[in-house]
């Protein structure tokens, strides 16, 4: 509507792709929020695409032909069900061996990071126990979103459409996590546009772009949205953090140490604080209750929030090197 008026806005441009031209029936949006691919894990891919799958359009024109030669559904179902199906594997054997809470009571039972047997373990012991266990844990992540992945492909929900010369753009309209992208990350910007894709895609198109590029709005937004347990509000208001501190070392820092090399030795070094501060600051999320997670971050003597701050102030008074000159 802005851009119809001819007004300047940041985020309709941004939007402008997936614009809805006209309100849908209430039959139409119930169908889209309770579409049976999508209601229980995601992916929150926008309406456009599900009404374009629904009404035939994303694979043929107004007169009944193909756009371009339509791929089959087959083997983009088949494959994130078999990954699926690794991922749960691995979880359920990963976390019997790594778990983080009781597993006979974790609502009630002291989880196993906090009992009296793991504290009287070195801190870099109990790090290392919930780092293995963070990492299981993911896999059932990995498990709900490529399962969602193959229900959408095998109606053609996840398919991209044809480019103008009718050929298959691919399947990224399903796709909601990118494992080793994320496991490998070397930043955190990296890291959360691997996760959950499309939920971050519409926090940065509907809440970040809209409050002025807010990083407190956008993850309050994000821990609002995962219920009112402490632990989801504790760790997203400590992500933006990590994100001032990384913005910081990416002017500071990058300009001297990168070589432009994916896997040199200061991409490598990025990479392992990147997991090592993440897996700190994320296990309120899984802990849950405020009393868990502050019990937890006190055994480690709140290490890694002061490592930020040390972080922050040291590199913020280091002068920011020149530009090159093309």
């Amino acid at each position: 509507e802005l851009i119809n008026k001819g007004k300047k806005d940041r985020a309709a441009k941004k939007c402008a792709d997936v614009a809805v031209t006209s309100l849908p029936g209430i039959i139409e949006f119930l169908g889209y929020t309770f579409c049976f691919a999508t209601v229980l894990a995601g992916p929150a891919y926008e309406y456009k695409f599900y009404a374009n799958a629904c009404d035939g359009s994303l694979l043929y024109d107004k007169s009944g032909k193909p756009k371009g030669k339509i791929p089959s559904q087959v083997w983009p179902t088949v494959r994130p069900l078999l990954c699926s199906l690794a991922c749960l594997g691995v979880f359920v054997v990963g976390t019997g061996m790594y778990p983080l809470l009781d597993p006979n009571d974790p609502q009630n039972s002291t989880p196993v990071l906090i009992t009296e047997e793991m504290l009287a373990k070195p801190m870099y012991a109990r790090y290392g126990y919930s780092w293995l266990a963070l990492f299981f844990i993911r896999f059932k992540y990995y498990f709900a979103w490529m399962n969602a992945e193959g229900a959408n492909n095998i109606w053609y929900a996840g398919f991209e459409g044809f480019d103008a010369k009718g050929d298959s753009k691919g399947w990224e309209v399903s796709n909601n996590i990118d494992v080793i992208q994320f496991e490998t990350a070397p930043n955190l910007k990296t890291l959360s546009s691997a996760w959950n894709k499309k939920t971050a895609n519409w926090l940065a198109k509907y809440v970040y772009i809209r409050t002025g590029g807010s990083l407190f709005a956008t993850y309050g937004m994000s821990a609002f949205w995962h219920g009112f347990y402490p632990g989801y509000y504790i760790f997203f208001m400590s992500v933006p953090i990590i994100a001032f501190c990384e913005r910081m070392g990416r002017k500071k820092l990058t300009p001297r140490f990168d070589n432009g090399q994916k896997w040199g030795p200061y991409a490598i070094v990025c990479r392992v604080v990147t997991s090592l501060i993440v897996q700190y600051m994320i296990q309120p999320f899984q802990l849950l209750a405020f009393d868990w997670a502050f019990t937890n971050w006190k055994n480690y003597y709140f290490a890694g929030h002061i490592a930020c701050v040390i972080f922050y102030l040291a590199v913020s008074n280091m002068p920011t090197p020149k530009k090159k000159e093309a």
